[in-house]
């Protein structure tokens, strides 16, 4: 936004200058801003990392580019993803006031252009896979095009169908094994316990993120898997159930033994301190997710955050066990970058660090 000025000149000749600002050029940037909203691009890093996490896991020495090819693959399927379900979903937001603002709702993005953000992602995938990855491209053709499938189930049956957090948890396995197939086609074991650890984590992330939406959820037509396990309020109090806790404490067992697992056996060449270091952000993550599943009064703001922490904190564990893969630089960089890229697009987006999004 620009503070221009602009000169008229009034019947005797005199020359007047008056300050103004360029009206397209806020449009403009209201307009990008309700794309990166629709696309919800502050949470796109992580799967962006995905396939670049299990190109790392190999252990050979790649290009920069290969990296930065892998990151916009996997920031296209994440686009891909969030841009289809909120096609999928308009008409049933639009019977709910708290998402009067999503970028389709208010019509700050038109359903068209929408359903194009959609296909050129999906175009750009596989063209892009050709021309990024052409002597692997036969099979990260069919890797991609399952994560594409499972993607858009997700979209389609996730309100409808009990337990679809799977369906976008093996969205992000292929998405992950695209990289370690990017670079062989013969992969380890520690690659395929890298895509492990981002399916539990997609699972985990998508089931808890149905807690923030339990007082929307279920009058706009939506079953999120907390709804369908117990989880409701009466009044202001926030009850979960039983079930529910039981369900999330038994996959962050699965995922903390997925994270110790390379320790124990000795797939990766590790020093002692990283290993206590990984224990630390296994607590620190056991400790958020108490934080989110026993607050008594429903406060979204608090519950949001307490989730984004958890998920963060557990994304940190991936570093250190490729540390002996990528070197201290790039491990500082995969620690840093998700906590940076969250906070510059929220801010752009939304003016704040923690918005109720």
């Amino acid at each position: 936004m620009k503070l221009l000025l602009r000169e008229t000149t009034d019947p005797n000749g005199i020359i007047y200058c008056f300050p103004y600002y360029d009206i397209v050029e806020i449009t403009l940037w209201m307009k990008i801003r309700a794309y990166f909203k629709l696309g919800r691009i502050h949470s796109a890093v992580l799967t962006g990392l995905a396939p670049v996490c299990a190109a790392a896991a190999i252990g050979k020495s790649l290009s920069l580019l290969h990296y930065f090819e892998l990151f916009f693959i996997g920031f296209l399927f994440h686009i891909y993803l969030f841009v289809f379900n909120e096609v999928h979903d308009v008409e049933i937001d639009k019977t709910s006031k708290s998402l009067a603002e999503k970028p389709l709702v208010d019509g700050s993005v038109s359903l068209k252009n929408a359903k194009l953000v959609v296909v050129t992602s999906v175009v750009l995938i596989f063209v892009l896979t050709f021309v990024f990855f052409f002597e692997q491209a036969f099979i990260l053709m069919p890797i991609g095009g399952a994560a594409l499938i499972f993607g858009g189930l997700y979209d389609h049956l996730g309100k409808r169908v009990p337990h679809a957090d799977y369906f976008i948890a093996l969205m992000i396995f292929f998405v992950a094994i695209y990289g370690g197939f990017s670079v062989l086609t013969d992969l380890s074991l520690f690659v395929y316990v890298i895509a492990l650890l981002a399916l539990v984590q997609m699972l985990i992330n998508n089931i808890i993120a149905g807690l923030k939406d339990v007082d929307h959820d279920y009058v706009i037509g939506g079953l999120s898997t907390s709804l369908r396990m117990g989880v409701r309020l009466e009044g202001e109090h926030f009850l979960v159930s039983t079930g529910f806790i039981g369900y999330v404490v038994f996959l962050k067992i699965v995922h903390s033994s997925l994270v110790i697992f390379p320790f124990l056996t000795h797939l990766i060449p590790f020093e002692s301190w990283q290993f206590y270091i990984v224990l630390i952000l296994i607590v620190i993550t056991v400790i958020f997710m108490v934080r989110f599943l026993t607050i008594k009064i429903f406060h979204r703001e608090k519950i949001t955050r307490a989730i984004g922490f958890h998920e963060m904190f557990a994304f940190m564990v991936i570093p250190f066990l490729l540390l002996g893969n990528i070197g201290y630089e790039a491990a500082v960089i995969l620690v840093l970058l998700p906590v940076i890229w969250l906070g510059v697009f929220l801010f752009v987006m939304y003016g704040k660090l923690m918005p109720a999004i």
